[in-house]
């Protein structure tokens, strides 16, 4: 939502933005007149107006007022190489020359795949889609249809997409976009009755969710989780958690399904390395399509060839779209996965281990009540004293000062999407330097601070 003004506390940070940016103002005004509040979707950190970019280059990107900002988003993760590398600009401008789409099989589908398999085996076969909400929609599909089973689980927080099925439990949020149904909230516009084909768990608490596959494991038919929440707060699951659900499902037959929108991108194959955990079925999109929308969805061979029409009969599961595999998706996919090598994860993990402990010092030497979660280059900043492991711990930390601390380093040229990071291979240490320099100030510009700084 948009706010006139901004709290005395931030009236620094609201002069400097203003005087930075009169022509975002300006288009933000003309916005209204298209788009409802202003903005294109809902989801972006918007305190008086958004700002309008024109470019990205690197690390950086540029507004249409000629500001330069450190990226520290990189497309919600969808760009861990940065904006604009030369290699994915220069494959999507040769596809672009030969097509846009066709609406048929291309050999870039193919090779992207191939990449794909090699990275995440348990992809014996797998589809792509247009969106990621498409990929873990067909993905909790195609598990009732293999199981006969009706119910999936998912975790209190997690973000799937906003198709029907994952809008409902506590969702993405708590707000007025959101009805109570006996404290089981569901999307306005979503069907009441939509809650009663989930099992919602805690995530990180292996010992509720054994119990609660265990109640409910003659009609579950899918488990899905984010091994790194993103949307719920920049969390990691703990390693022995997710052993812990491999195991649970495997007793009572339940499909185990990653949604790797996000953890795609901790390791060349994605959580399923890094934990060393195989998913019956995972979901996927975001760096896989390098920049460009799409999704992915794929597993074990006998789950996915429901999609196979066999003898001249209909396959038994559908999965169509226009758009699904297009080729400048695949070009951008097959370039950015091929940018990404061992040194190149090595270094997404060392530069966010060098920016969380920066911030986890001067968090501690201004006295601010702070809490960094994240492993590789994901972050999350939680002001709250209280350990985070999951979604209500997240909702319980102070998300407006979270909101003010991300204005503030927005008015100082650094994009923080509220109190989570992506960082990118272009980010270098000069770079954090500055982002640590920037937060002391928005600590002290939000209120954050907790008054004389320690020495």
């Amino acid at each position: 939502m948009m706010s006139s003004t901004l709290p005395a506390s931030m009236a620094d940070a609201e002069r400097r933005f203003r005087a930075a940016t009169p022509r975002s103002a300006q288009m933000a005004e003309e916005a209204r007149r298209y788009f409802p509040g202003g903005v294109g979707r809902a989801g972006m950190p918007v305190m008086l107006y958004p700002v309008f970019i024109e470019r990205g280059e690197g690390q950086y990107l540029f507004d249409i007022d000629g500001n330069r900002m450190l990226d520290l988003s990189n497309g919600h993760s969808a760009l861990p190489v940065g904006h604009a590398h030369p290699a994915m600009v220069e494959a999507v401008n040769r596809q672009t020359a030969r097509g846009l789409g066709f609406a048929l099989m291309q050999e870039h589908e193919i090779k992207l795949a191939a990449m794909l398999q090699a990275r995440v085996p348990s992809m014996e076969l797998l589809r792509f889609t247009a969106s990621g909400t498409e990929a873990t929609m067909f993905a909790i599909r195609l598990a009732r249809a293999f199981t006969g089973r009706t119910l999936f689980a998912r975790m209190e927080g997690s973000y799937h997409g906003l198709h029907d099925m994952m809008m409902s439990g506590m969702g993405a949020s708590i707000g007025p976009s959101w009805r109570n149904t006996d404290n089981d909230p569901v999307a306005n516009g979503v069907l009441p009755e939509i809650r009663d084909g989930v099992v919602y768990l805690p995530f990180n608490d292996l010992a509720a969710c054994e119990a609660a596959i265990a109640e409910h494991a003659a009609d579950l038919a899918a488990l899905i989780v984010e091994p790194f929440m993103g949307s719920g707060g920049g969390l990691p699951g703990d390693r022995a958690f997710l052993h812990g659900l491999r195991a649970a499902c495997d007793r009572h037959g339940v499909l185990l399904v990653f949604d790797e929108m996000i953890s795609i991108g901790l390791a060349p194959g994605g959580a399923q390395e890094y934990y060393g955990v195989r998913a019956d079925l995972t979901a996927s999109g975001k760096l896989v399509g390098g920049g460009m929308p799409m999704g992915v969805f794929g597993g074990r061979a006998d789950i996915m060839s429901l999609m196979e029409g066999k003898d001249g009969r209909q396959p038994q599961f559908m999965h169509t779209g226009t758009w699904n595999g297009h080729p400048i998706s695949m070009v951008a996919g097959i370039a950015q996965l091929e940018l990404l090598g061992a040194d190149q994860y090595a270094y997404l993990g060392e530069i966010g281990d060098t920016m969380r402990a920066k911030v986890r010092a001067l968090a501690a030497r201004k006295g601010v009540a702070l809490q960094v979660s994240g492993i590789q280059h994901f972050s999350g900043f939680h002001y709250t004293d209280r350990p985070v492991r999951n979604r209500r711990d997240v909702l319980r930390a102070d998300q407006d000062l979270a909101a003010k601390v991300a204005f503030s380093l927005l008015s100082q040229g650094f994009y923080l999407v509220g109190g989570r990071s992506n960082l990118s291979t272009a980010i270098t240490h000069d770079d954090i330097d500055a982002f640590v320099a920037a937060l002391a100030i928005a600590f002290d510009e939000s209120g954050a601070s907790g008054g004389s700084e320690l020495p």
